[in-house]
């Protein structure tokens, strides 16, 4: 295999180094890869080639007029390439001599000062001065594109990254050209606004300093910031990112491309919603009701408050009238805490977090835990996108670049949903999308009406699961009942759906079908995630390369809560116990509940006004904030943010992350992990965890799902830790 493989590289020559890259690769990549530099502007990796600013000269032998780009010129067996050429080098001068007549030299006061393709490449490949003697043109600086972002239009260099990541990667057409030639500049379509979700990264891939942010401009420079590889904490794809920090405070999060996750790209979400970390309001010191009011004290004296209230409170009610309700945004190792505490220490079955409704504590039909089988990567090499009752543009943004992406390369995108969505204006376009107007909380239904109409087709076979038929056949009038709801139209473009899905499941690249899981608590969805599950199964779209099913989580660690056993009916692992305790809306209404434990999460924001049962006796919450519920709480306790500890994170498609320590913790407050162990040890626990790495490998010994895992192999761009066995054709 390895020698078969080597075959299919393309063999050239750059600078007198021997390269050797796969087919069709541009001379560019291949340069890089030899760590040869070939300057760019108007070319990005992650976008197709342009050639505009004709700054990538290279030479090649053999090819008529010299010099050539080389980021639009593909690699050949053979070829000989020369980047010091006499040529190239007076035709970069060129170019650069060009970008300058007009460009400000205001380096002094420029954001992008320190971090300019413009001045580097000025100082490494540019002229020595300039010929140019006349007025540079001045205009009215800057101007706003959107709250967001501010543009400098003397400093563009109409490289048109931003623009063509607008129409090619966002596709949303935020950002144009517009007018021609002297006068050409980067501006908004008429009656357009640059409003799109990930306008943020035209800031970051512009190479000089013409697209600013209002949140970064004039705060920093680049040479001032510590930069440290983190995840974003803003949703569940965790997309990789670099946390920039300046004098204890987070100025700014960049990128960090992961190809298996983000693609290299943020959402403005991830970008800019750091103000929590420098929440000048945050809690510096724990807090403790006296006299009904929470007033500040120490730590031991909290630490030791808490201990004797809840052991007074197990000797008179018992340990299982003590519950915990835990976070989707802590770490791994929190989680894991949070429930060994409640469990082994405390003595008590009542364990949740605020989660999706899936019957059952794992997927039956894989034996994996309930999380898409496929990989976000794999998005890709779908045939068929099946989005059900899910928008991924305001839950998981990435994600839906990731969607797009495939339907650039052919995928069929199909949006069931009560609600406008983002995708759905590519439904009258020249892609292949539709979309299927339901009536709210309709989702349930769809999902029984799919399953039944492809059982009702011959190619499916349900060998070794007919329970999967038996169960249809009992909800035959709960289906007909959905049928006359939804009206002749939806039921016509779902059984048409039905049979694309069919269909997907016998040609190479298949259907991957997605939900929110939020939507399973909707009424009448109780049986949607195992109802999708099994369309899934019974269609051959799943184990596989570009097929797949599974739910799209709400926050950056709500699979790892699962994962880690914040869970009233199952260990970390999903290991079965018997000893099955209260749920997360049992908690919150409950008599027999008479202390709860509430960690980074703030469940009366799920009440809807509702207050906490009058029964509850004492409540304690440990939160970066002073929220609902810690307003209520008999102590609370502060917390650091995921800026300011160590630790691990699983998004959405089971990839096992690193967080990593930016900031020093905020003077009074405490990581969670750490106040965890406080708490353990004033109850009589002998645990010796001194950091997260500790945790982790306590995790990795108990959850069968984590075995195996080390920190060196999370690395910087972490691991799937769940892969599925896919059977590759």
């Amino acid at each position: 295999m390895p020698e078969e493989k080597k075959d299919e590289l393309i063999h050239l020559t750059i600078d007198g180094t021997p390269v050797e890259v796969p087919a069709g690769t541009l001379v560019w990549a291949a340069a890089q890869k030899a760590g040869i530099e070939v300057p760019i502007y108007c070319y990005h990796p992650k976008m197709p080639p342009l050639g505009a600013c004709r700054m990538c000269f290279v030479e090649v032998e053999n090819m008529p007029k010299p010099p050539q780009t080389a980021c639009t010129t593909p690699v050949a067996e053979g070829m000989v390439v020369h980047t010091k050429t006499e040529k190239v080098l007076k035709a970069r001068q060129g170019t650069l001599e060009f970008l300058l007549i007009n460009h400000p030299l205001d380096c002094p006061i420029c954001d992008k000062a320190g971090e300019c393709d413009l001045q580097d490449f000025t100082l490494r490949h540019g002229p020595g001065g300039t010929r140019f003697d006349l007025n540079k043109r001045h205009y009215q600086k800057p101007i706003p594109m959107s709250q967001d972002i501010n543009l400098d239009r003397e400093r563009c260099i109409l490289c048109q990254r931003c623009t063509r990541f607008s129409s090619e990667i966002s596709m949303d057409n935020g950002l144009v050209m517009i007018s021609r030639g002297y006068k050409m500049e980067v501006g908004t379509a008429p009656g357009s606004a640059f409003d799109s979700a990930f306008s943020g990264n035209t800031v970051e891939i512009c190479p000089v300093g013409a697209l600013t942010a209002t949140s970064y401009r004039f705060k920093a420079r680049p040479w001032e910031l510590k930069r440290v590889p983190s995840v974003c904490n803003n949703c569940s794809v965790g997309c990789n990112a670099r946390v920039d920090v300046r004098v204890d405070r987070v100025t700014r999060l960049m990128s960090r491309n992961n190809d298996e996750i983000d693609d290299g790209w943020l959402c403005n979400r991830g970008r800019w919603e750091f103000d929590f970390v420098n929440n000048p309001e945050r809690l510096r010191t724990p807090l403790v009701r006296r006299e009904g009011k929470l007033t500040p004290a120490s730590w031991p004296e909290a630490i030791a408050h808490i201990a004797q209230r809840l052991t007074e409170i197990s000797t008179q009610h018992g340990a299982n009238s003590i519950g915990g309700i835990g976070s989707t945004r802590t770490t791994n190792e929190e989680s894991y805490l949070f429930q060994k505490l409640l469990r082994d220490v405390i003595g008590t079955r009542n364990v949740d977090h605020h989660h999706g409704l899936f019957l059952g504590a794992r997927d039956r039909l894989t034996g994996k835990p309930w999380m898409m089988t496929n990989s976000i990567a794999e998005l890709e090499k779908a045939g068929h996108i099946v989005l059900i009752a899910s928008d991924p543009y305001q839950r998981q943004p990435v994600l839906n670049l990731r969607i797009k992406k495939a339907m650039r390369a052919g995928a069929k995108i199909s949006i069931v949903h009560s609600e406008t969505t983002e995708l759905d204006r590519f439904s009258n376009s020249a892609y292949k999308a539709a979309k299927v107007d339901i009536p709210q909380y309709g989702a349930g239904k769809v999902a029984k009406l799919l399953l039944s109409y492809v059982l009702a087709t011959s190619e499916v076979k349900t060998g070794g699961h007919e329970d999967i038929n038996a169960k249809i056949e009992r909800e035959r009038e709960l289906i007909s009942e959905a049928e006359q709801s939804f009206g002749a139209e939806v039921v016509a473009q779902l059984r048409q759906l039905a049979q694309e899905i069919v269909s997907a499941g016998g040609v190479e690249k298949g259907a991957i079908i997605l939900y929110d899981e939020m939507a399973t608590l909707d009424p009448g969805c109780e049986d949607l995630a195992s109802d999708l599950q099994a369309l899934a199964f019974v269609t051959r779209n799943i184990n596989r390369v570009g097929a797949g099913v599974g739910p799209l989580f709400e926050d950056a660690n709500s699979l790892g809560a699962r994962d880690m056993g914040l869970l009233p009916d199952a260990l970390p692992g999903y290991q079965s116990t018997t000893d099955i305790g209260m749920t997360y809306a049992e908690m919150l209404s409950s008599p027999q509940l008479k202390a709860l434990l509430v960690m980074g999460a703030n469940p009366l924001r799920h009440l809807k006004g509702a207050s906490l049962p009058r029964e509850l006796e004492f409540l304690v919450v440990q939160d970066v904030a002073l929220t609902e519920t810690a307003q209520q709480a008999d102590v609370v306790l502060p917390a650091v943010t995921f800026a300011e500890k160590d630790g691990t994170m699983t998004n959405l498609d089971h990839h096992v992350q690193l967080i990593r320590k930016a900031l020093r913790p905020l003077p009074g407050a405490k990581a969670d992990w750490e106040i965890l162990i406080q708490l353990a040890q004033a109850l009589g626990a002998e645990w010796s965890y001194a950091h997260p790495r500790d945790i982790f490998d306590d995790i990795v010994a108990r959850n069968p799902f984590y075995a195996g895992l080390t920190h060196e192999d999370l690395g910087m761009q972490g691991v799937r830790s769940l892969e599925q066995e896919v059977a590759h054709a």
